[in-house]
């Protein structure tokens, strides 16, 4: 219940609370509906307290994700993930992307639809 979730590339983070990172989270949902995370390499420690987990997103960005509106426009970004784990739950969310290189993708992609 007591979740914070801090994104460095959001300007309204860190959001507190199930209900305020569950809206996030179908923020992004709905922005790139077909999205996938795939775990490239894991990390605990502390008996599984801490986690750390860089991943790779793909999918297309048809709502606004990053500050910019995708269009459509497929991206493939790394990410990474810290969380605290409290009594079997995230108690604790931090997340780092590049969202220049989101911006990067989605500019290029609407870029060659305009040629």
């Amino acid at each position: 219940d007591d979740i914070v979730w801090d994104d460095i590339t959001h300007p309204d983070s860190p959001f507190h609370g199930k209900d305020e990172v569950g809206s996030v989270y179908t923020s992004i949902i709905d922005a790139i509906p077909d999205v996938h995370l795939r775990s490239v390499k894991r990390f605990s420690g502390e008996d599984g307290r801490f986690v750390v987990d860089e991943s790779i997103i793909t999918g297309h960005v048809h709502g606004e994700w990053a500050g910019l509106h995708g269009g459509g426009a497929p991206v493939e970004i790394r990410i990474l993930h810290i969380f605290e784990v409290r009594d079997g739950l995230i108690s604790f969310e931090n997340a780092w992307f590049d969202a220049a290189e989101v911006q990067r993708q989605i500019n290029a992609w609407k870029a060659q639809l305009d040629s």
